[in-house]
C-alpha cells in the first residue's frame, strides 16, 4: 500500500474526511478505506503515534490494531480502522469475564502490560477498545509509562 501523507495531510485540511474523535495530543480521521489516520497535535501525540508503531510492529497477540505507516517525523499515523464498542461489556463478553478487575487480571493483558509499559487500567475503558473482523481490539497504545512520565 502506497501512502502518500502529503495528500492525505491536503484532504484532512480540506475536511475531506470524517473526524472520530480527539485526545490530549491527536486527532483521528477515518480515511474511508479500512483504515483511519492519527494526527499528531503536539509533541505528545508524536510520542504516541511512536509507541504504537513500535508496540505494533513488535507484537503478535492480535490484540492491538495494526499500524500500517507512520510518517517519518510520526506525526502521522495509519492504522486499521475499528467500530467503535458502546459498553465496554462487549470486551468483558468476549474475554469470558464478569468485571473490570478480572479483565485487568487476564494473563494475556497483564503480559502485555508488562512487555509494553502499558497503563492497564486504560485498557479497562471502552474507548481503548474497537471491533476488527468480529473481535475486540485494542486501539488506542499510545500512551504508556514512559510517555506518561515525559508529557503528563
Amino acid at each position: 500500500m502506497r501512502i502518500v501523507f502529503n495528500q492525505i495531510m491536503f484532504n484532512v485540511a480540506r475536511g475531506y474526511y470524517r473526524y472520530i474523535g480527539s485526545g490530549s495530543g491527536r486527532k483521528v480521521f477515518d480515511l474511508g478505506n479500512g483504515y483511519v489516520i492519527k494526527v499528531a497535535k503536539n509533541k505528545r501525540g508524536i510520542a504516541q503515534n511512536m509507541c504504537e508503531y513500535r508496540i505494533s510492529a513488535n507484537d503478535y497477540s492480535n490484540l492491538f490494531a495494526k499500524v500500517i505507516q507512520a510518517s517519518n517525523d510520526f506525526s502521522l499515523l495509519i492504522m486499521e480502522k475499528a467500530y467503535k464498542i458502546n459498553d465496554i461489556s462487549h470486551v468483558w463478553k468476549y474475554f469470558n469475564v464478569a468485571s473490570k478487575k478480572e479483565l485487568l487480571n487476564l494473563r494475556e493483558l497483564r503480559n502485555l502490560n508488562k512487555k509494553y509499559n502499558l497503563l492497564l487500567g486504560d485498557l479497562a475503558r471502552k474507548s481503548s477498545w474497537g471491533i476488527i473482523s468480529g473481535r475486540p481490539v485494542i486501539i488506542d497504545y499510545g500512551f504508556t509509562r514512559e510517555v506518561k512520565k515525559k508529557y503528563y
